[in-house]
């Protein structure tokens, strides 16, 4: 039976709604916090460290 495109989308959408709900009990958040692919990066990028310095010195500057 081929599904047509809206009620995919409802499924999809319906879905999405489910794996949230999912997500965000306690036991299944600690859960995937240990999980390699779900672990947060504890460095900022080099690109965000590079313009919050040079934020920093802007703002120096013009406090001057």
């Amino acid at each position: 039976m081929m599904l047509r495109k809206d009620e995919r989308a409802g499924s999809v959408s319906e879905t999405a709604r489910l794996i949230c709900r999912q997500i965000r009990h306690a036991e299944n958040a600690r859960f995937l916090r240990r999980m390699p692919g779900f672990e947060l990066k504890r460095e900022m990028p080099s690109e965000i460290v590079d313009l919050l310095c040079r934020l920093q010195e802007v703002e120096s500057a013009s406090s001057r």
